[in-house]
This record gives structure tokens, sequence and C-alpha cells, in this order.
């Protein structure tokens, strides 16, 4: 697949409709549509074309994990979870991206099995709108 057309970078381009929950000018985040938890969120950045998140630059690395780290705490008061965790595969889509997925427990993880969670538009629109009013970026 084409790093520079792959399905982010149409996100990214707004030539693919998603569940944005926050973005500014580096960094994107968006809603899974395939979540394994609900919650289950998208972050990426937004001028980047590599594919593995350690050959981004230490600056936009720790840009990228700071962004995350807003968009988890605004999903950790919108969703009833112990924790946000955060998770880097990367092996379906070659744009550098970090899921962020609402748990309680380990087991509430398995990206082998990944579960269709089947959401409608509406519970999207619902959704997306409850977490970003609760994600403050500055």
């Amino acid at each position: 697949m084409n790093k520079k057309n792959n399905i982010f970078a149409k996100i990214i381009k707004n030539e693919v409709f998603s569940y944005k929950v926050a973005e500014n000018t580096e960094h994107l985040a968006f809603l899974d549509i395939h979540p394994i938890k609900i919650g289950h969120t998208l972050v990426v950045p937004k001028k980047n074309n590599q594919e593995k998140i350690f050959s981004i630059t230490e600056k936009e690395f720790l840009s990228l994990m700071s962004f995350s780290r807003k968009i988890a705490i605004g999903i950790e008061k919108t969703i009833p979870c112990n924790r946000v965790g955060l998770f880097v595969l990367g092996f379906e889509i070659p744009h550098v991206h970090v899921h962020l997925i609402p748990m309680d427990k380990e087991s509430d993880v398995g990206f082998s099995y990944k579960k269709k969670m089947i959401l409608s538009v509406k519970d999207f629109e619902i959704l997306s709108k409850k977490i970003k009013k609760s994600i403050s970026i500055g």
C-alpha cells in the first residue's frame, strides 16, 4: 500500500470521513471504526508518512505522545474504565499511529482476535462529541 495514499492519509486530507475527537496542526485523533472497546481511538501525525514509530524524530515522537496523553485523559473522563491503554502496532496501515483503548483488564485488548464491534452512525457521532468535550488541547 502506498504510504501517501493509505486510509489515514485520506482521513487527514478529509478525503475519507472519520469520527474526529481532536485535532491540532500536527495530529489527528479519531474513533476506530472497528473498535476493540467502545472509545477505541487512533492518533496519527498529520505530516509524517513514516511507517514505524521509532523512525520518526524524537521531537515528533514526544509531540505525538503529548497529544495522545491529552486524548487519553479525555477518553478516561468519558468512558468508564480502569485506564486507557496505549498500543503501537502499525502492521495494517503503513502510517505511524497509536491506539488508545479504554480497558478494565489486560484481556480487554486482544489484537490478534480483533473484535468487530458494531456501532451505529449515531453511536459514533454521540461518542465522538462526548470525547471531544472532555479533551483539553492548549
